[in-house]
């Protein structure tokens, strides 16, 4: 009976052990599957950006103007696109008053044929063009909260926002009367990214920003460019500002990375736990960023991007200090679209 007693307490606490670490085990994994998720879409989505440029004379005999032309004939041949990518620090990028606390990270706007529409007559048309883009913003939930839950205190937290408006609302070409004065008429199809939910939103009329996960604190965003005199070794280094739209060379008939997208884009998702979510906001006001400016000054300057890991080692140590728990997602994205090889 003693022999049997024993075996019986240590087959107890083995069991114990092992419940308790698959519990844990189980909470870790459902706690980022949402992180998971997110993650999975903006690399797919970000796969599928294209520019669709072209070759054209560097002028035109038509001009902007409507019934003028030019009497500048054209010189050389240049790469052109009606499109734009642009990725860089948030709250540089975002139009609707972000900052270095409230949006940490990065922030990245593109143009794919993804086919998505609230109209319903466009059901079918899978490949019409949409812009999306993808940052990291720390709101509450109440312009989210569904109208049948009891009113409660807002919840804050980090969370990946995905800019999708429709292909019906895809402001490639905005009209200059169109935009606000003094705005900046190539920014004009991703300028609303950012702007706060309407709760009176419908199906046809959606919110053109909405949350797709919880807890990520930051979005990290690294196309790799080629480095000028690499050679045939096709050398990369990591930039965290990219604009598609600006001519990177001072030459008129060498442009760079102008209207080309990037090989490769590193993304990086850092994401912490709903356990550690709610003992930060519990530490300090609601309303304020548990991590302040900390994450956007880990990633600012040029040395950041070229020095990569570094830079994630110093966002890592902003973790363990302040005890949260937190797991990182990385993958190196091949651009479909990428061409105009230098």
């Amino acid at each position: 009976m003693t022999i049997l007693i024993i075996l019986l307490l240590v087959s107890a606490q083995v069991i114990g052990t092992v419940q308790s670490t698959w519990t844990k085990s189980n909470a870790r994994v459902s706690q980022f599957r949402e992180a998971r998720i997110a993650f999975d879409i903006i690399t797919r989505n970000l796969s599928q950006a294209t520019l669709n440029s072209y070759v054209d004379y560097d002028n035109s005999y038509l001009s902007d103007s409507v019934n003028t032309v030019s009497n500048t004939a054209p010189q050389n041949y240049l790469r052109k696109s009606d499109l734009r990518f642009v990725c860089g620090p948030a709250e540089g990028i975002l139009q609707q008053g972000a900052s270095a606390a409230n949006s940490p990270g990065h922030a990245v706007f593109f143009q794919a044929p993804l086919g998505v529409a609230h109209d319903p007559s466009y059901v079918g048309l899978d490949r019409l063009l949409c812009g999306r883009g993808y940052f990291v913003q720390y709101t509450s939930d109440e312009f989210f909260r569904p109208e049948i839950l009891p009113p409660g205190i807002p919840r804050f937290r980090y969370r990946l926002m995905e800019f999708s408006p429709p292909a019906e609302k895809n402001l490639i070409y905005p009209a200059a009367a169109a935009a606000p004065t003094g705005a900046n008429t190539s920014i004009a199809w991703y300028e609303q990214a950012g702007v706060e939910m309407d709760t009176n939103a419908t199906t046809i009329n959606q919110n053109l920003t909405r949350p797709i996960a919880d807890n990520i604190v930051a979005l990290i965003v690294a196309p790799q460019v080629e480095v000028p005199g690499a050679g045939a070794g096709n050398q990369f280094q990591s930039v965290f500002n990219y604009d598609s739209a600006v001519d990177t060379e001072a030459s008129p008939t060498k442009q760079g990375n102008q209207h080309r997208l990037p090989s490769l884009v590193k993304v990086i998702l850092i994401a912490i736990d709903e356990g550690s979510a709610d003992r930060l906001s519990q530490n300090s006001s609601p309303e304020s960023p548990p991590f302040d400016t900390l994450i956007s000054q880990a990633l600012e300057g040029q040395d950041a991007a070229q020095n990569l890991n570094d830079t994630m080692t110093k966002v890592a140590n902003i973790m363990a200090d302040r005890r949260v728990n937190y797991r990182i997602f990385s993958a190196t994205v091949s651009m479909r679209g990428a061409k105009w090889g230098s």
